[in-house]
């Protein structure tokens, strides 16, 4: 029966199992599907980057400026205190104070201002130059060169001294101040620095008034340093200081004077440079009897009018004439014609850079002995001016002394030319 069943129902069997087959399949399928899926790695997602539009920044229509604030740091200031152990205080005398521009206190914060005493740095002028310094030297040429007649004679180096005179006489009292006279060979100074008080500047006073002093009957040579009166020394020895080779004389010599007392302004008053020379060799002279014989006449004719003449000269109550440069000078005044005898020697100048050198190595060497300065200056103690006022004849040019005029500007002094007789007295007046 079952044969027979399945004989006639043939179609329908295969339909079945083919169906069962399929099924079977499906279910494999789905199984190595599942199986699959489940067994795979994790993916991994990427982020896609993302461009966004930029919007542009407009520029400002009006510019704005920004300022930074800036702040000081604030200032430490030191502060010293002083406590002195004094048992008793001492009486404190201020010297009296005259002429001082501005008075006491006229410096900056005035008295204790700075840490000074508060005053104005002391000033004089003489001839036209302003000068302003603590320990003044003057330095006076009486040199027969300063009184011939064409520097205006002994009368004009009259109004020099006496216009000297009234300077001192006006001077603060706190200043300090010397004065050297030099002239043929000579040189006399005041003995040391003292203040400017009348009663000193009465004594320097004394001591010039009779320097080369017009007087009724006075001799051929009555001038030069010898007419000094009491009361001055005489400078000797020798002030050899590197790099002079040997001791200089003229105006130099005093100079050094002043640097060994420590002065902090020099005046000059002179009328020329002078040989301030060393000497290198020595040379044959163009030089014979005849040559001898000749000048000794015109020496002797020369003596002779110059004798004539200023007897002419005291019966009219005038100065004598003064013949620079000895019997030299005497022949060649009054026999310019005739030869003077030439040096047997061979000489070398000092030149003003020489000259300031020497100047500044003895001022340090004799800085210890120097007198105590009055405290009012702050200026450095090695400084030092050189002022010159240089007399020229009428008849001279207009070129300036080269030497002079460097040496001032070396140690930051002036140069001042002063022309004849007139130039002298225009000076004078308007000093007046």
């Amino acid at each position: 029966m079952g044969k027979r069943y399945f004989a006639k129902h043939a179609k329908s069997s295969a339909a079945l199992i083919s169906l069962g087959i399929h099924a079977i399949l499906i279910l494999v399928a789905l199984s190595f599907v599942a199986v699959t899926v489940i067994t795979k790695d994790d993916q991994v997602f990427e982020a896609k980057k993302v461009q966004r539009p930029k919007m542009q920044l407009k520029k400002l229509q009006v510019p704005v400026n920004i300022k930074k604030k800036q702040t000081q740091k604030p200032k430490l200031r030191k502060r010293i205190v002083v406590q002195p152990k004094l048992q008793q205080v001492p009486d404190i005398k201020m010297p009296e104070i005259t002429g001082v521009k501005g008075g006491m206190g006229s410096a900056a914060g005035g008295l204790g201002g700075g840490g000074s005493l508060g005053f104005a740095m002391p000033e004089m002028e003489l001839f036209g130059i302003k000068s302003k310094g603590e320990k003044v030297f003057i330095v006076l040429d009486a040199s027969a060169y300063m009184m011939v007649d064409s520097m205006g004679g002994i009368p004009a180096y009259t109004i020099i001294k006496s216009e000297l005179v009234r300077i001192l006489e006006g001077l603060n009292s706190t200043i300090l101040f010397n004065i050297a006279v030099y002239g043929g060979g000579d040189y006399t100074l005041f003995p040391e620095m003292v203040a400017a008080t009348p009663d000193n500047v009465g004594k320097v006073e004394a001591w010039l008034k009779p320097l080369n002093a017009v007087s009724q009957g006075m001799g051929d040579r009555d001038y030069g340093p010898k007419t000094l009166g009491p009361g001055g020394v005489r400078i000797g020895g020798e002030f050899q200081v590197e790099p002079l080779q040997s001791s200089p004389g003229e105006w130099a010599r005093p100079t050094l004077l002043a640097m060994k007392q420590q002065a902090d302004v020099v005046f000059v008053l002179s009328c020329r440079w002078g040989n301030l020379v060393y000497k290198t060799g020595t040379r044959e002279r163009d030089w014979s009897d005849s040559d001898q014989e000749r000048y000794e006449e015109a020496l002797a004719k020369a003596r002779r009018l110059l004798q004539e003449e200023n007897e002419r000269r005291r019966a009219r109550n005038q100065a004598p004439r003064v013949i620079a440069r000895g019997n030299h000078g005497l022949v060649q005044a009054y026999c310019p014609g005739v030869r003077v005898p030439p040096s047997g020697a061979t000489y070398a100048r000092y030149s003003p850079d020489e000259m300031v050198e020497a100047f500044n190595n003895l001022r340090g060497k004799e800085k210890a002995a120097a007198p105590t300065k009055s405290g009012v200056s702050k200026q450095n103690k090695n400084a030092f001016e050189i002022n010159v006022i240089h007399f020229v004849k009428e008849d001279e040019g207009s070129a300036e002394d080269v030497n002079f005029k460097k040496v001032a500007s070396l140690t930051r002094g002036e140069y001042k030319r002063i022309k004849g007789m007139k130039a002298i007295q225009s000076y004078v007046t308007a000093a007046e």
